[in-house]
């Protein structure tokens, strides 16, 4: 199954900022990895009260490849009314590298009031994180997605599962972030995220031990009504039996 997914990295991790001048003018570019290789992503169900769940980008998950191929444009906050930067198949004003550390994304911003607001932001800290929007086949496991359970819960006693993107096969865009710590938590997107989640993982094991205790309650509750029901009708017979005896 493909289908497109934002994803945002802490900005400890991503590096964004503007480069140092190289002469007297002040720097117009700015540089930062959009994507991390290896690194959790902050937890993607935020909301759950019996799971957390962190996707890991692992390393090759990304290739030149892959770059040379896609249109990827430079984007603020998702808005592509915003354009920043542009690379097709590899070339334009959007340049972006793999390193060890993941996608370096590097761009020269255009001398526009947008831009000029946008780099002091970035100059302040304002503007501190990066994001990237793609595509991954969920239904390869070998080679697409695979989900792992850490044996240990977390403090509050949730199950952690990894989500690990071996594969991504569609860039889409990078973009600036002012806030990356945390997905969309609207109720549509709960909603998505958690049926992907519970198709792919399986029913969390705090909700099968409730529905299975739910279920064995209401069979006990079932044969007790039924053992009732079959001493009232023995009792009923009993009591009949009793009158026309002679």
């Amino acid at each position: 199954m493909l289908k497109k997914s934002n994803r945002q990295i802490d900005f400890k991790i991503c590096g964004l900022h503007v480069r140092e001048a190289e002469g007297e003018e002040k720097s117009r570019t700015i540089e930062g990895h959009a994507v991390v290789f290896g690194q959790r992503s902050c937890n993607l169900t935020p909301w759950s009260s019996y799971r957390e769940v962190y996707e890991i980008i692992e390393p090759g998950a990304i290739t030149k490849e892959l770059i040379n191929r896609s249109d990827v444009v430079l984007t603020a906050f998702h808005n592509n009314e915003i354009i920043l930067g542009r690379s097709v198949n590899g070339k334009g004003t959007l340049s972006l590298t793999l390193d060890d550390k993941g996608m370096l994304c590097r761009c020269t911003l255009a001398e526009t009031a947008t831009a000029d607001e946008l780099l002091s932001a970035i100059e302040r800290g304002d503007i501190t994180g990066m994001s990237f929007a793609f595509t991954c086949d969920e239904d390869d496991s070998e080679n697409g997605v695979s989900y792992e359970r850490i044996e240990a819960r977390n403090d509050d006693g949730k199950e952690v599962w990894l989500r690990h993107v071996k594969r991504i096969t569609e860039l889409y865009d990078v973009t600036i972030a002012g806030h990356p710590a945390y997905p969309q938590t609207d109720i549509a997107q709960r909603e998505i995220i958690d049926k992907d989640l519970d198709a792919k993982i399986g029913e969390p094991e705090a909700l099968k031990t409730q529905r299975e205790a739910d279920e064995k309650k209401a069979k006990d509750r079932e044969r007790a009504i039924a053992a009732q029901q079959r001493r009232s009708i023995r009792r009923h017979l009993s009591e009949t039996n009793d009158n026309f005896s002679y």
